[in-house]
């Protein structure tokens, strides 16, 4: 963008320069604001000296004596950046500015200049399809909304689409990366590999790639390398569609690929911020390096999407969630953020949870990053890069998915499964480890236990699903409970057909987790969607209830095990409420006096900031139909850390 030095690279933002002695001054606008950087100067070196490095290795060195200061101010900071200074009678002038252009936030409020934006959106589809890399249906197909997203992405080097469910993010984001000219390369679940190279070839002239690891290619599917060949040979636009689980593996492939578009799909899963690890030397210095997987064969995921997303040759990136803060806490936000704009919020976490997860230092060590602090300031930050779409502008003409929260009292539940012995071993684990993986394995056990609570309700309401031709899913959370259900489902629905229902033939059933193949699920379903007649998929959310595409054309779903996260919950209902889909009843069975009540609890707790930061909509009154009962205070007070002995 510049070929001034700055530390902020390809970022648009301000530099400044200061000449009073106002150091500390400075030093403090940088400890408040994620993304600004401070740097002092001597007219007689030309070495830049960073103010907090400096204070951070001697606290008490004078940082005021230098003869000038330079500010970079990312964009999205730039008002809060004069307003703090203005507020101490410093006035910074701008030496640079680099690529902000025209860039504004976005205009929640002015409905003349929303209309503006969908009909710039909409004339740069045009010449797409003019160019003929664009059907001409997709011109009638194009909702203001998806219009809007598509200048978004025309007009600056980011965007994130932040959509409900099943409200067409796929198609802004293939117009959004053909904006510019050049590769295109898109990270998404393994699951969504085959969404993506489907509506590439809907919607778009361009011939499309998956990569499929190579134990999982069957006969006849082409290679990266075939396919880089062949786009070469007929002067096409590569557009290439890599899984995001086996992203460490092909760092090198992606970025040979020298990609100008990055598209990221399912942002919020790339929410892990902890990118590198401390290596304390024998002299007391500190290195750091990039994390690696346990068995230390390869880069984690967190760490091959920040190499991936810093490539020199990318112009635009773009990031798709329907859930940026899935386990309701802005924690999760900053490395989402920094994927798409890196450096902008923060050249690493630790300032991004002082100011917006109002962290502090944990009782065992580390940052306790669980709150949330000047949500209306991240708010007012991220509207560079965010377009959020609302559940009723998008879904008002789709059939409602109506959800019916089922609270069975004890005599309405069987017995509970044996899980004495395996509740006991993973409580004493996370409470002598305090760690969260070990408290959400905790959890789940005592979820598995309030599921086989409701094993007759469930496969009541399953048969009788069926009974009238419906087509029914199943979903719950763990790969044994899916394989539990699968049998008993499988034994009610024999004892039926024996009884010469479903006219003595056995309805078709599938069951896959995340242990299944990859390409067996996509199958699964693909045959469920297109199915005729009654039919049950039963299956983990976390296997079907992201990132998929055809389910809604079910009569009758069942969360047999609650989410405990909301962005879990408003994915897996979000399977649903799509386009192409019927009216879906969706049953949330709740077991009372079980462990179902402090994850109600729990959900309701988390979607108070899910709230604060986004429209929301679709999560209004929802807290209070889980809950179910009088005592709110009392039940939101049930949150997994006090379980286990936290604030």
């Amino acid at each position: 963008m510049t070929n001034v030095f700055s530390p902020l690279n390809d970022q648009p933002h301000f530099i400044y320069r200061v000449e009073s002695p106002v150091g500390d001054e400075l030093l403090s606008a940088e400890e408040r604001l994620p993304g600004v950087l401070v740097y002092g100067h001597q007219n007689f070196s030309r070495h830049w000296h960073r103010l907090s490095k400096i204070k951070r290795d001697n606290i008490g060195e004078d940082i005021n004596g230098y003869d000038y200061y330079k500010c970079f101010v990312p964009l999205n900071a730039q008002w809060l950046f004069e307003y703090s200074l203005g507020q101490q009678h410093i006035i910074p002038q701008v030496e640079h500015a680099v690529g902000p252009q025209d860039i504004f936030a976005w205009p929640t409020e002015d409905k003349d200049g929303l209309a503006i934006m969908a009909d710039y959106g909409r004339r740069v589809t045009q010449r797409m399809i003019d160019t003929g890399e664009v059907k001409p249906f997709v011109a009638d197909l194009l909702t203001d909304y998806q219009a809007r997203g598509v200048y978004w992405a025309s007009t600056r080097p980011w965007s994130k689409l932040v959509y409900p469910c099943g409200a067409g993010k796929t198609l802004t984001a293939i117009l959004s990366s053909l904006t510019r000219p050049g590769p295109v390369c898109v990270v998404a679940p393994a699951k969504a590999r085959r969404v993506w190279w489907d509506q590439v070839q809907e919607y778009t002239n361009i011939v499309p790639h998956r990569v499929i690891p190579r134990g999982q290619m069957r006969r006849g599917d082409k290679t990266l390398e075939d396919y880089l060949v062949e786009c070469r040979e007929e002067k096409r636009r590569p557009f290439v569609v890599f899984g995001a689980q086996s992203l460490p593996d092909y760092v090198g492939e992606v970025a040979s690929l020298e990609p100008t578009v990055l598209v990221i799909d399912e942002l919020h899963t790339f929410g892990q911020p902890k990118r590198w690890k401390a290596i304390f030397n024998s002299n007391g210095e500190v290195e750091f390096e990039k994390r690696r997987t346990k068995t230390d064969t390869r880069e984690t995921r967190a760490v091959a999407a920040m190499d991936v997303s810093r490539l020199p040759s990318l112009a635009l990136r773009v990031g798709l969630t329907a859930t940026p803060l899935d386990d309701g806490r802005p924690r999760r936000l900053w490395s989402q953020l920094d994927l798409l704009a890196p450096g902008a919020y923060g050249m690493g976490f630790g300032s991004f949870a002082k100011r917006y997860c109002a962290a502090k230092e944990g009782e065992y060590g580390g940052l306790d990053d669980k709150g949330s602090s000047h949500i209306d300031e991240l708010k007012a930050r991220t509207s560079y890069l965010m377009q959020e779409v609302t559940h009723t502008e998008s879904h008002g003409q789709l059939p409602a998915t109506r959800v019916q929260v089922v609270w069975l009292d004890p005599s309405d539940q069987n017995r509970p499964a044996a899980f004495k012995r395996i509740i006991a071993k993973a409580e004493k684990e996370a409470l002598s480890s305090h760690s969260e993986f070990d408290q959400e394995r905790a959890l789940e056990a005592n979820l598995m236990e309030a599921a086989s609570r409701k094993r007759k309700y469930v496969i009541e309401e399953v048969l009788e699903g069926l009974r009238g031709g419906g087509k029914v899913v199943l979903f719950t959370a763990r790969r044994q409970d899916c394989e539990d259900w699968a049998v008993y489902v499988e034994k009610a629905l024999a004892k039926e057909v024996k009884q010469k229902n479903f006219g003595g033939r056995m309805p078709k059933m599938w069951w896959g987790h995340g242990g299944s193949d990859d390409r067996d699920r996509e199958d699964m379903v693909s045959e469920y969607r297109t199915h005729e007649g009654p039919c049950l998929l039963i299956g983990t959310g976390q296997a079907f209830g992201e990132s998929v595409d055809g389910l809604q054309t079910s009569d009758l779903a069942i969360f047999a095990m609650l989410p405990w996260r909301p962005g879990d919950f408003e994915q897996w209902k979000g399977r649903f409420d799509r386009i192409g889909g019927r009216p879906t009843l969706l049953k949330v069975v709740l077991a009372r006096k079980s462990y179902d009540e402090k994850v109600a609890g729990i959900l309701a707790d988390k979607i108070t900031p899910i709230k604060e930061f986004l429209a929301a909509e679709q999560y209004q009154g929802m807290d209070d139909k889980l809950l179910g009962i009088d005592d709110h205070e009392k039940m939101k007070a049930s949150v997994l850390s006090a379980l286990f002995g936290e604030d």
